[in-house]
């Protein structure tokens, strides 16, 4: 076909490495630590400028994408899917944190980080910061669209490689 490796198939080996670098991780697990805290108001500050930047690039490529589109078919479709997720999801996380600066100490529950819950009463505000808090419900579709798209993606390079190399042989 070519002089170039072929790397579609995935790496060459017994993978004896990395299952023993699986199975370290899974018999010694450690804390995720998942949860981050920004640090006084400049670490906030920040953090919502980032996601304000991050929302204003996927509107900037939904915008040029939907009114002049570089191609058409599903995998656009699913990256513009995932484009509007992520914006979503941007602006979303901006008013939660915009929220959670509103709420007083009193309405958390718990000394740390873990701990903190949210306590009584429970008025339109609270509700808003506890349903926006969801976040991952815009956040998982936007990267599943993502993923299906460089799918796609990858399978129509795939093919158009192979039909290349098909009009290479028959020369």
């Amino acid at each position: 076909m070519g002089a170039g490796k072929n790397y579609s198939d995935g790496p060459r080996g017994n993978g004896c490495l990395g299952s023993v670098a699986l199975s370290f991780f899974l018999l010694f697990p450690r804390a995720a630590l998942a949860v981050q805290t920004h640090g006084g108001g400049e670490g906030l500050f920040v953090h919502q400028l980032g996601h304000l930047l991050f929302a204003a690039a996927m509107a900037f490529l939904f915008y040029f994408l939907h009114f002049r589109p570089i191609g058409r078919g599903k995998a656009w479709t699913f990256f513009k899917l995932s484009l509007l997720f992520f914006f979503a999801w941007n602006i979303n996380t901006v008013l939660v944190h915009w929220l959670a600066t509103r709420l007083p100490e009193g309405y958390f529950c718990g000394s740390t980080v873990w701990e903190r819950r949210l306590g009584p009463p429970f008025d339109r505000e609270v509700l808003a910061y506890y349903l926006g808090s969801f976040d991952h419900l815009l956040c998982l579709p936007g990267m599943y669209f993502l993923m299906q798209s460089l799918r796609l993606f990858g399978k129509e390079l795939e093919r158009k490689q192979q039909c290349k190399a098909l009009a290479e042989e028959k020369r």
